[in-house]
């Protein structure tokens, strides 16, 4: 038995010396990769609020997403952010990114890179980090409605644990459609809020709305009476 151990030790040690370096550089690159490629990631995507304003011809949208790393070694995250984007709403004029505490003041900004309509970033997170993230872009808008990227969370194969989101729309228009429904709350200077909130939210559409000017409003009612 010590014979057939001592030959096996042997060939280990001979194929080690033959081999070693490649083997060893394979094992790193494999462990670059999964580290630094983003493509495997323990981190968990659980929360979510947001804020679309609506403004002449421009949608204001302010995202806050929650990131956390469950697992006892560090991880790295690609983060990509798509655009809804179509003949009404071109890619976003001005968008900014930002890592932000729990009271959103900025920790620091993060530089988005790639393509125009779903730049990306990387994201590293120690063992256990939790981190806010912060997406601000104002996009030009054709029509009167507007549409937030919801089904793009579906790849994390996972709901997200509680999600808040708001329109605040301007004191002379009114809701015409969402579909998802809205409750509408008090707003400040006169502007109309609406809001709806999720839990354990694993979304099959994304969030599409649309409003209309009161006056206008008011001149279809008349139309109706006569």
């Amino acid at each position: 038995m010590n014979r057939y151990m001592g030959r096996w030790l042997r060939a280990g040690k001979s194929f080690w010396d033959c081999w070693g370096d490649v083997t060893g550089a394979c094992l790193l690159a494999a462990l670059a990769f999964y580290f630094l490629s983003g493509r495997f990631t323990s981190v968990r995507f659980d929360r979510e609020r947001i804020e679309v304003e609506v403004t002449p011809g421009v949608i204001h949208v302010q995202g806050l997403y929650h990131y956390q790393n469950d697992s006892r070694l560090p991880a790295v995250l690609t983060l990509t952010t798509p655009f809804p984007v179509d003949q009404d709403h071109p890619v976003p004029d001005t968008y900014t990114l930002a890592e932000v505490d729990g009271d959103r003041h900025i920790v620091r900004d993060l530089e988005l890179r790639g393509r125009q309509e779903a730049p990306s970033v990387r994201l590293l997170l120690l063992a256990r980090e939790a981190k806010w993230i912060q997406l601000d872009y104002w996009q030009t808008t054709r029509s009167h409605e507007g549409r937030y990227l919801l089904t793009t969370t579906r790849p994390w194969h996972r709901p997200i644990a509680s999600a808040t989101f708001r329109l605040v729309l301007p004191s002379d228009c009114i809701l015409n459609m969402s579909n998802y429904p809205l409750i509408e709350i008090p707003g400040a200077h006169r502007s109309t809020v609406l809001t709806f909130s999720r839990t354990n939210f694993f979304p099959d559409q994304d969030w599409r709305f649309s409003w209309q000017q009161r006056q206008s409003a008011a001149a279809h009612g008349a139309g109706g009476f006569r």
